[in-house]
């Protein structure tokens, strides 16, 4: 599945610097996200995209059926290359891809934290600087709470993971001290 996503990601990436150029960034973000609201809407349309039994040209019909009136044509275009190369399939991940890159262009990303209690205001304001510094980016928060990491936090930002929870913390401790030579013991 990584490479679906590296292949969507390129899509992204391409439609992102030609909208860019065009200066219309914001009106193909929001195509992109309606075109992702339809497609999400319809398990039909996203099983006739993933079939190989469906040809190119019905696949194409399909695509353009979901454009929703004033659709910008670099979207059009880069949904319809999609199908031609065969990457009717991976059409559902580019709304998610696409707005990561926007993301990243504008300097920003989401910082999805997991922490075995809830972050008060001040642990929340030093965490986003920190952030900031490392990631040298605009940082916004998604948090959820998970128990099972007894303490710490569990931080994903875009693919790089910080892992400071006390779960982690003694996995590495027991993978350490199962790894540790024993003494000799005299018979």
């Amino acid at each position: 599945m990584a490479g679906e996503s590296q292949i969507v990601a390129r899509y992204a990436r391409a439609l992102h610097e030609l909208a860019a150029k065009a200066g219309v960034v914001d009106k193909v973000g929001a195509d992109v996200q309606a075109v992702m609201q339809r497609l999400a809407g319809s398990a039909e349309s996203r099983g006739q995209l993933a079939s190989p039994r469906l040809g190119r040209e019905k696949k194409r019909e399909l695509v353009v059926s979901l454009l929703p009136p004033g659709t910008h044509d670099l979207l059009r275009r880069a949904l319809l290359l999609m199908v031609d190369k065969g990457r009717g399939d991976a059409i559902a991940g580019l709304g998610a891809a696409f707005h990561e890159v926007a993301m990243a262009a504008a300097g920003r990303a989401v910082a999805h934290v997991s922490s075995a209690v809830a972050l008060d205001d001040a642990a929340r304001a030093r965490l986003v600087a920190q952030l900031s510094r490392i990631t040298g980016k605009t940082i916004g928060l998604q948090e959820s709470v998970d128990p099972a990491l007894l303490g710490g936090t569990r931080i994903l930002v875009g693919s790089r993971m910080l892992d400071g929870s006390v779960a982690a913390r003694l996995s590495a401790l027991r993978a350490r001290l199962m790894a540790a030579p024993l003494p000799a013991t005299p018979d």
